[in-house]
C-alpha cells in the first residue's frame, strides 16, 4: 500500500504542469472548507473523542470506500479507547529537525494532563518525520524531502501547492500536515499556521533569516503553530500577548524557551490550568498568579521599561510595578500593551479541537482565522496572516533572548 500518491517535483514546476487556478491561484475555499472523500462524512462513533472514528482506529480508513484501507491506522497505534493525532512532517533540504526534536515533541503530548476511556492519561501524537539512524519510530510511510524555496510567496498559495505535490489526500481525513521550511512572505517570521483550527502549518526558521535552530526553538515553534490548527489562541481565548499568566507555549513569552519552573526543565506543552484572572488596575502584589500556579515561574514587564522580569514561584509574590518591594495593590501595564485591563487565562488542554480542515469525520469545522487581503502596491494585492497568527520574527527573537519585549 503506498500512501504518498503524489509525485515529488518542485513548486515552481505546477506552473507548467497543473492549470493556474488549481496549483498556485488564490484558493477557491481556504484549506478549513476544503472537500472532503464523501466517505469521511457519515459520522457514528468517536469513543476517546479524538475526531476519528472508532472504525478508522481499529479498521483502518478506507477514504474513497472501494474496499481498500488507505490509511492503517491500527498498524500505526492509533486506539478508539486513547486520544490519536497523526501529523505528516515533509522538511527542505537542510532543515530537516534532529531525532531528538521530534522525541521531545511526542513527550510533551505524551505528559498531557488529557483522560481517555482506556484510563491511561495523555495523548498520542504519531508524527511521520521518515527513517532516522537507528530508529523506525517515525517512519509511517509519507513524510520527505521536498524541493527547498527560499520564500513562500504567496504564502498560502505556496503552502497549499506543497501540500497538493507531496501529501497523499487518501490522508487528509487523519493527518495533519507541516513542512520545516525556510521562509514565507519575505518575511522573517518563525512559522504560520492556515488558520484556526486548521490541518497545515509550516515552521520557518531557514537560513535566508539566519536563524539559531536551537532545539528548543523548534520544539515550541512546533507545538505552537500545531496548537493553532487545535484551536488555540496567543492569549488563551483572546490574541492578547505575553500575558503572565498564561502558562503556555501558545504565549509568545515562552514559545522559544518554554515555560519555567522552579526546578527541573522548562515546560514546552500547553497550559494546565486557567491561572486566576489578572486586573492590571489593582494588582495584588502578595498573591502573585495564586495557589494553581505553585511550582511555575513567569515573566512580565516592568512598567516605564521594556525589560522583562521573571519571578520566583509564582505562587508567591510578585513585585508587580518592579517598586522594589511586594506589598500593596498596585497598577501596571505588565504585559506592555500600552493599556491596563483584564488579563485572562486559559486551560489549553481542556479546550483542544482534535477536529480541524479536512481533518476529523463529519463536516469541516469552520476556520475562524482567515487569510487577509492587502495591497502590497497600487493594484497589485496578496493575502498575509490575520493578526491572530501573525508570529514572532527572527529580530523578535533576538529582542527576547535580551529580555526586551519587542
Amino acid at each position: 500500500m503506498t500512501l504518498r500518491t503524489s509525485v515529488r517535483r518542485p513548486v515552481s514546476a505546477c506552473l507548467g504542469a497543473l492549470a493556474v487556478a488549481a496549483c498556485l491561484a488564490p484558493l477557491a475555499a481556504p484549506p478549513s472548507e476544503a472537500v472532503r472523500p464523501a466517505a469521511a462524512v457519515a459520522a457514528t462513533t468517536d469513543t476517546d473523542g479524538d475526531g476519528l472514528l472508532d472504525t478508522w482506529e481499529t479498521s483502518g480508513y478506507d477514504a474513497n470506500a472501494d474496499g481498500v484501507v488507505d490509511v492503517d491506522l491500527p498498524a500505526m497505534g492509533a486506539s478508539p479507547l486513547h486520544k490519536d493525532l497523526f501529523v505528516e512532517t515533509d522538511w527542505m533540504p537542510g532543515l530537516r529537525p534532529a531525532v531528538t526534536v521530534l522525541d521531545r515533541i511526542v513527550s510533551v503530548f505524551a505528559a498531557a494532563p488529557v483522560t481517555n476511556p482506556d484510563g491511561v492519561g495523555g495523548i498520542r501524537i504519531h508524527l511521520d518525520g521518515g527513517s532516522y539512524a537507528g530508529t523506525s519510530a517515525y517512519a509511517l510511510g509519507g513524510a520527505g524531502e521536498v524541493p527547498l524555496d527560499t520564500d513562500l510567496s504567496p504564502y498560502v498559495e505556496e503552502i497549499q501547492a506543497l501540500r497538493s505535490a507531496h501529501f497523499a489526500s487518501a490522508r487528509a481525513d487523519v493527518f495533519r500536515y507541516m513542512v520545516w521550511a525556510d521562509r514565507y512572505n519575505t518575511g522573517c517570521s518563525s512559522g504560520v499556521a492556515l488558520g484556526i483550527p486548521a490541518d497545515t502549518f509550516v515552521v520557518t526558521m531557514g537560513d535566508s533569516c539566519n536563524w539559531n535552530r536551537t532545539e528548543d526553538r523548534l520544539v515550541g515553534t512546533f507545538v505552537h503553530e500545531l496548537g493553532h490548527t487545535l484551536g488555540l489562541r496567543h492569549g488563551g481565548s483572546d490574541n492578547v500577548h505575553y500575558k503572565p499568566n498564561y502558562l503556555s507555549v501558545m504565549n509568545y513569552s515562552f514559545q522559544f524557551g518554554g515555560v519555567p519552573r522552579t526546578s527541573g526543565p522548562a515546560y514546552f506543552g500547553y497550559s494546565d490550568d486557567a491561572h486566576a484572572a489578572l486586573d492590571e488596575r489593582a494588582l495584588v502584589e502578595s498573591k502573585g498568579l495564586g495557589a494553581t500556579a505553585a511550582g511555575w515561574r513567569t515573566t512580565w514587564y516592568c512598567p516605564r521599561t521594556n525589560a522583562a522580569r521573571t519571578s520566583g514561584d509564582a505562587a508567591g509574590g510578585i513585585d508587580w510595578n518592579c517598586g522594589g518591594s511586594v506589598s500593596g495593590t498596585v497598577k501596571a501595564d505588565i504585559n506592555k500593551s500600552g493599556s491596563t485591563g483584564l488579563l485572562t487565562a486559559q486551560d489549553n488542554w481542556a479546550n483542544l479541537s482534535f477536529r480541524g480542515g479536512t481533518v476529523g469525520y463529519g463536516a469541516p469545522l469552520a476556520n475562524r482565522e482567515e487569510p487577509v487581503w492587502v495591497e502590497v502596491r497600487p493594484g497589485h494585492w496578496r493575502r498575509v496572516p490575520p493578526a491572530a497568527l501573525r508570529e514572532l520574527t527572527k529580530h523578535d527573537a533576538d529582542q527576547l533572548q535580551h529580555g526586551v519585549r519587542p
